[in-house]
């Protein structure tokens, strides 16, 4: 039996790479990869960063996460909206481009049994992205928390949404299906809009 625990809206980003500041042309790349959450019923926001730049492939790859920032919408993406200069000393004056949307849609936290599911839908995805980045219409990851008694291993099945309200709460993610629908038996997101 599956139930959902939480809803939302969510919407993917990336960092570009730095560049030289005095760059002609611009060397393509990903900084950093996260996505913002923000619950239906609760006025705040969640980023949360994927250490590999990119959501885990629905084949149970598993990539480790990090709640970032929690607050206010200019809180969580202040620091990485907007494009920065700045100068080291190895490598002289530096550019880094702001982050930049990619996707967004709908999510939801489902409690299946002894475990919890990050599933999620896009209803708009920017056409011009790194193809590394490309996020599927809808996908399922189980959700693996850091376990609070360490006696027994590191990460568990046993923890709840909320557990995302925490700035550095650590999380890994697991690629398992990408229509969470038929794998978990309920109607847990909106159907995606008919575009005309």
């Amino acid at each position: 039996m599956a139930s959902v625990l939480e809803r939302g809206d969510i919407t993917f980003f990336y960092r570009p790479t730095v560049q030289a500041a005095d760059a002609t042309q611009v060397v393509p790349g990903i900084q950093s990869f996260f996505f913002v959450l923000s619950p239906a019923v609760r006025q705040f926001h969640r980023r949360v960063r994927v250490g590999r730049k990119r959501m885990p492939a629905p084949t149970g790859e598993r990539f480790w996460a990090v709640v970032e920032r929690v607050g206010s919408m200019q809180r969580v993406l202040g620091d990485v909206i907007e494009p920065e200069v700045y100068v080291t000393k190895t490598r002289g004056e530096r550019y880094q481009p702001g982050a930049r949307p990619i996707a967004q849609g709908c999510y939801a936290f489902v409690q299946h049994e002894d475990h919890t599911h990050l599933v999620y839908r896009v209803d708009l995805a920017e056409p011009d992205v790194p193809e590394e980045l490309a996020i599927p219409e809808a996908a399922s990851h189980l959700v693996l928390f850091e376990r609070l008694d360490r006696t027994r291993g590191v990460w568990t099945t046993g923890g709840v949404p909320t557990r995302f309200d925490s700035e550095g709460e650590e999380l890994v993610l697991v690629g398992v299906d990408t229509e969470p629908e038929r794998e978990l038996g309920i109607e847990v997101l909106p159907a995606a809009p008919a575009w005309s």
